[in-house]
């Protein structure tokens, strides 16, 4: 990837549209442009938009959400750097997306390739605001209050766009968040997942720390492990056994107590089929598939797929995993023939959520498994081995 001809362009498209909105507004006060509108799915890559935020349209656009609703707190800060909100909006050139279409090609075979080619290219555009800003200031066309962002939907790439006084100043939500992790980090890890779970497993969406609650629960280890229990068994919060079951796969321990509940969730029939699907998956991943297979007669198809196929998929890959092992999949086709046409549709390449990405240990597995009876086992050995080879 040309990275170098990419912060090029970009800059120069921000500098364009900033230039623009000064010959077109010039009574307007600019405070800031941003790339936004990012998007990449594995199969394309876009180009952003740039936006550049006037104090003149903002107002506007302020006055006309209040007109809207009631309540006008907060207006003005939550769409100063909403790029669709906010008039004076540019398309990214046709050159543009040529470098993004050529990034594309470049990329090549694999998910785990084009990724990290993504995260390359996103990476190009806070550097680029920084260009941009220097090379508007030495022209004298916006003043040392301007900044420019790459304002991406997970917030990642401002922090890298400013200098640590700016973020301070104009995104003090980013500072908060890193006080709280900071917070957390110095206390007791009991008294750690006892603020975490919650927000964890069933979130309210507050804080500074949205959507991070998850991992650094998980990252408490096995001192989370009788918390997630605790809420399997509906002992406390009342819901979001789901989760709690994800969480549990993804710490992966060897507990007892955590079997235990997993089998009591898969097995109660009152329980939603997904709750008892997601059990079973932990069970697998756990390493107790023999709990699945002992009681097939006796659940649902789904769950019984669901959970023997569970440590096959990219979901796996989320938290620590157990080797790959084929064995369970294996007996279940031979001891339950009749499940094999649901089984081929939970493994089936290309959907759902993918295949797991083979560690290097994990290899000679896969090529065992090319000789595998079942056509099921070899396919998904045949993918995971080409994939492997490609990265």
């Amino acid at each position: 990837m040309d990275g170098k001809a990419i912060e090029a362009a970009a800059a120069a498209q921000l500098v364009r549209a900033v230039r623009t909105v000064r010959e077109r507004h010039p009574d307007q006060t600019v405070y800031g442009a941003m790339f936004h509108e990012f998007y990449g799915d594995g199969s394309m890559i876009a180009w952003p938009m740039v936006t550049v935020g006037t104090e003149e349209s903002l107002a506007e656009v302020v006055a006309e959400y209040a007109s809207r609703r009631e309540e006008s707190d907060d207006l003005v800060e939550s769409l100063r750097w909403s790029g669709p909100d906010l008039e004076h909006g540019f398309d990214p050139d046709d050159e543009d997306q040529v470098l993004a279409d050529a990034l594309q090609s470049q990329a090549g075979p694999g998910f785990e390739k084009w990724e990290r080619a993504y995260e390359r290219f996103l990476r190009c555009f806070p550097r680029a605001a920084k260009a941009a800003r220097k090379q508007l200031l030495a022209d004298g066309i916006v003043t040392k209050d301007f900044i420019a962002i790459a304002a991406d939907e997970g917030g990642e790439l401002v922090p890298l766009s400013l200098t640590k006084a700016q973020v301070l100043a104009h995104f003090p939500e980013y500072d908060l968040a890193e006080q709280e992790r900071r917070r957390l980090a110095a206390l007791p890890v009991d008294e750690r997942v006892a603020e975490l779970l919650s927000e964890a497993v069933a979130p309210r969406y507050q804080g500074p720390l949205i959507g991070e609650h998850e991992q650094l629960l998980v990252a408490c280890g096995a001192a989370a492990v009788p918390a997630l229990v605790r809420v399997i068994r509906g002992e406390v919060l009342g819901h979001g056994d789901v989760t709690a079951a994800r969480l549990l796969a993804e710490i992966n321990v060897d507990d007892a107590d955590a079997v235990h509940a997993l089998d009591e969730l898969m097995r109660r029939k009152k329980r939603p089929v997904n709750s008892r699907a997601w059990a079973a998956s932990a069970l697998a991943r756990l390493g107790r598939s023999d709990l699945i297979l002992a009681r097939v007669a006796d659940l649902p198809v789904e769950v019984v797929t669901r959970g023997i196929g569970d440590p096959f998929s990219s979901f796996r890959d989320r938290g620590a995993h157990r080797p790959l092992d084929y064995a369970p999949l294996e007996q279940v086709l031979r001891e339950h023939p009749e499940l094999e046409p649901a089984v081929e549709k939970e493994l089936a390449p290309g959907t759902g959520t993918g295949y797991c990405v083979l560690t290097v240990d994990e290899v000679p597995a896969a090529e065992a498994a090319m000789d595998s009876p079942w056509s099921i086992v070899r396919t998904h050995a045949r993918h995971v081995l080409e994939d492997a080879r490609q990265r």
